[in-house]
């Protein structure tokens, strides 16, 4: 599994129907899990030593691509594979010199380029209390482990990186308290599997577009309009609203150790998210009445 693409807990119940229900509460109640920071960085960069020929590269996620694959292992390389984008080619240039050779494949996000206390990558802005002295502003999320690029498995909650030359920024993050309401909540929602009826795969993703266009607008997900919209009971968007406050009750508890200030259009906010992982599977936690909303709404500069 590559750190492509991660769900959100709530959108399990349309990608997996009353496995992923059931899963997804299982997921919930383990407390055995262990979390890491996810950052508002872009672009996602990957490196490190390339275990099929022992060289070092530094890419995007088209590292991963299925046909055009694109690993850098010079500044040459990055000029052909990324020159039509100067800003992402300048930025997998610093990160080539600068990133750690060790020995692994790595994953993170660009922050910025060091000499600032003020970032803003993507949808969130973060502002440091001094002037990043380093080179390279950079949080590291993902390691990943396997004889050939393609086959690699992700380990997520990477936190031991380490560069005299780059500011990487503590992904760690715990869950110090747990709001007695949990377990209740989880209860509840297990006892309503049972009245739901579940979409296939291909009736899931058309609901997620559904719901997404919800997020994008700042519309309620009213369980009775989306019901009239989609066709499905509305039990189904009672569960999904069900699993969705249990997310974001136990993200309520959840405490990280970076000292940096959050900020969307100016007013501050919470982290991006969390990735959550445990033996159930690995999902985002994020607040997307809060960040998604503004997410869809952004303009991604570091594309142009």
């Amino acid at each position: 599994m590559k750190n492509k693409h991660l769900e959100h807990p709530e959108d399990s119940i349309l990608n997996k129907g009353k496995d992923g229900a059931l899963n997804i509460l299982k997921f919930f109640k383990d407390k055995s899990s262990e979390l890491s920071v996810k950052y508002d960085g872009a672009p996602a960069i990957v490196w490190g030593i390339n275990p099929e020929n022992n060289k070092f590269f530094v890419g995007t996620k088209s590292v991963f691509n299925k046909v055009k694959i694109k690993i850098n292992y010079s500044h040459y390389d990055i000029e052909i594979n990324h020159g039509t984008n100067p800003n992402v080619a300048s930025i997998l240039h610093l990160c080539y010199e600068k990133l750690p050779r060790i020995e692994g494949v790595y994953q993170g996000d660009f922050i910025g380029f060091g000499g600032g206390s003020v970032y803003n990558p993507n949808t969130i802005t973060y502002r440091f209390n001094n002037i990043v002295t380093e080179d390279l502003v950079f949080a590291a999320h993902t390691s990943y482990h396997g004889d050939t690029i393609k086959d690699m498995i992700a380990e997520f909650n990477y936190k031991d990186a380490y560069a005299e030359e780059v500011k990487f920024l503590s992904t760690n993050a715990e869950i110090a308290t747990r709001d007695y309401k949990l377990s209740l909540l989880i209860s509840l929602a297990q006892a309503a599997v049972r009245f739901v009826k579940f979409p296939d795969k291909k009736q899931g993703e058309a609901i997620k577009i559904v719901v997404n266009s919800y997020i994008r607008e700042q519309k309620d997900l009213d369980p009775n309009a989306l019901a009239k919209q989609t066709g499905f009971n509305a039990n189904l968007f009672h569960l999904y609203n069900f699993i969705r406050d249990i997310k974001l009750l136990l993200m309520e508890g959840i405490t990280t150790d970076e000292n940096v200030e959050c900020l969307i259009n100016n007013e501050i906010c919470e982290h991006e998210g969390y990735v959550m992982t445990n033996q159930y599977g690995n999902y985002k936690l994020v607040n997307r009445k809060q960040f998604s909303y503004a997410n869809f709404t952004c303009k991604q500069d570091w594309k142009r």
